[in-house]
C-alpha cells in the first residue's frame, strides 16, 4: 500500500530539468555539424554546458556566473571572419523566482556598469543601454556600443527573456542596435522551453 502511494506521489510530482537535451537550442544542429577545412577557416562555433559560464550579456564583465540556483545551462557562440559574432544561451534555474532574480540582477547591472570598460581592452569606451521588448513572461533588449579614438568600433545587440524557470539570451554583433531583430528567435525558444519538465 505504501509503495503504491509513493508511486502515485512521484507520478504527480513536478519533474525538474537536470540537463538540456542535445540539439535543443536553435543554433545547435548547425553548431554540431562538422565543417570542412575551408568552412572552418571562415567561421566556427563553441558549445559549453558549464554552469559557471557568465551570462552572454555581461555589463560588469564577470568571469564567472554571479546568479544563483542554476540546474542546467548551454551556451553556443559563433564567430565569422567578417568579422562578426553571435551567441545563444539557455539557463534553467530551480524555480521561476530564481530565473526572475537573475534577469532583475542583469537589468540592474546594465545601469550600474553602463560605462564600465572592458579590462581586456582599456582603450575602448563602452556604453550599455536597454530597450523594452515583449518575449515570454518578461524580457529586456540590451546591448552596448564601443568607441575608439572617437569612432564607433562595435555594436552588440542582445535580448534576455524569461519563461518560467528558464532564461534565454540571444546576441549579435551584426548591424546597428536593434533588439527587435532577435525577438523572433527568443519567442521561439520561449515556447520550446515549455516542453522541458517543470520549466513552465
Amino acid at each position: 500500500m505504501i509503495s503504491v502511494a509513493l508511486s502515485l506521489l512521484l507520478a504527480f510530482s513536478p519533474a525538474t530539468v537536470t540537463e538540456i537535451p542535445k540539439n535543443f537550442l536553435l543554433t545547435e544542429p548547425d553548431a554540431r555539424r562538422r565543417l570542412d577545412p575551408m568552412e572552418a577557416a571562415e567561421h566556427g562555433y563553441r558549445i559549453s554546458d558549464k554552469l559557471t559560464a557568465p551570462l552572454e550579456l555581461n555589463p560588469c564583465w564577470h568571469r564567472r556566473a554571479v546568479d544563483r540556483d542554476r540546474v542546467a545551462a548551454r551556451t553556443i557562440t559563433h564567430w565569422s571572419s567578417a568579422p562578426s559574432g553571435s551567441s545563444e544561451q539557455l539557463v534553467i534555474y530551480r524555480s521561476p523566482r530564481a530565473a526572475h532574480a537573475a534577469l532583475t540582477h542583469l537589468r540592474a547591472e546594465v545601469k550600474r556598469c553602463a560605462r564600465k570598460g572592458d579590462p581586456a581592452s582599456p582603450e575602448l569606451k563602452i556604453r550599455w543601454r536597454t530597450t523594452k521588448v515583449k518575449v515570454g513572461d518578461e524580457a529586456a533588449g540590451m546591448g552596448f556600443r564601443t568607441w575608439q579614438d572617437g569612432d564607433v568600433n562595435e555594436t552588440i545587440t542582445g535580448v534576455a527573456a524569461r519563461r518560467g524557470s528558464a532564461l534565454m539570451i540571444y546576441t549579435t554583433s551584426e548591424g546597428s542596435y536593434e533588439p527587435g531583430g532577435l525577438t523572433k528567435a527568443a519567442r521561439k525558444m520561449a515556447a520550446k522551453v515549455c516542453r522541458l519538465p517543470g520549466v513552465c
